[in-house]
């Protein structure tokens, strides 16, 4: 099966990347160091904002911003060098990131703080810490304490708020079903090579009942933009079915 197409367009991106099997991949404090040296590499080179960060001890989270159509190159760069890093310093071989980094594209202003807020607080969900003062390794940590690597964030968004503004968001709890819904409204697809955002849900064509109009909703969840398995799988049928309600007139 070929692998979905990646979506390349410049904007905001969360990125995640995890250790294969869910192995550490911060192992010492050189370890931190070295990944964020090389994501001020990516940052002049590939002409990258980094919004905000965080490095766990098995995965990274990273919201950024790309001006060109070079995400999958710059993150490829990232992990291509941390990687030799690692099995050079630990004496190992194989690969070290789980498959493929995710992407996720963000598309307004409500993505991009709650995202924003899912990534500093990561620590505290992992139960790491128990406030959001208490880890290191990540964006606000460095601009509470001008850290190291504060120049990083240079043109970050997170400067539109004052520091006591941005850990009082940070510091509150991120609602349940905040982050599951913001990707999956909107759905981002590409169409003759443009992207287009569909911002109503699947569900919404079927708002009375799945059985009633079946076909018809059916069909306009289609042409809206929807894949055939994405309905199929929503209205649990089979995707032959499903066809066969596309094609009748």
């Amino acid at each position: 099966m070929s692998r979905k197409n990646r979506i390349n367009e410049e904007g905001f991106y969360h990125i995640i990347n995890r250790g294969v099997e869910k192995r550490n991949v911060f192992l010492e404090p050189d370890d931190y160091d070295m990944f964020l040296t090389l994501l001020v590499e990516i940052k002049k080179q590939f002409n990258i904002v980094i919004h905000v960060y965080v490095l766990m001890t098995n995965h990274y989270h990273l919201l950024l911003e790309t001006k060109q159509n070079n995400i999958s190159k710059s993150i490829q760069f990232l992990n291509d060098k941390y990687s030799k890093y690692f099995n050079k310093k630990y004496q190992r071989v194989g690969h070290l990131w789980q498959g493929r980094f995710k992407s996720y594209y963000l598309y307004d202003d409500t993505h991009f703080w709650i995202v924003a807020k899912y990534i500093e607080r990561n620590p505290i969900k992992a139960n790491m810490v128990l406030d959001i003062n208490g880890y290191k390794h990540q964006s606000y940590f460095q601009w509470r304490n001008k850290s190291d690597y504060y120049a990083l964030l240079t043109d970050s968004m997170i400067f539109h708020m004052t520091l006591v503004e941005y850990e009082e968001y940070i510091s509150t709890d991120l609602q349940l079903d905040a982050l599951e819904q913001i990707y999956v409204s909107p759905k981002v697809i590409s169409v003759d090579g443009k992207m287009q955002f569909l911002t109503r849900r699947l569900e919404t064509f079927f708002d009375e009942d799945k059985d009633v109009n079946r076909r018809e909703n059916a069909k306009s969840a289609f042409e809206y933009g929807y894949a055939v398995s994405e309905i199929a799988s929503y209205l649990a049928l089979s995707h032959t079915t499903v066809s066969k309600y596309l094609k009748k007139g």
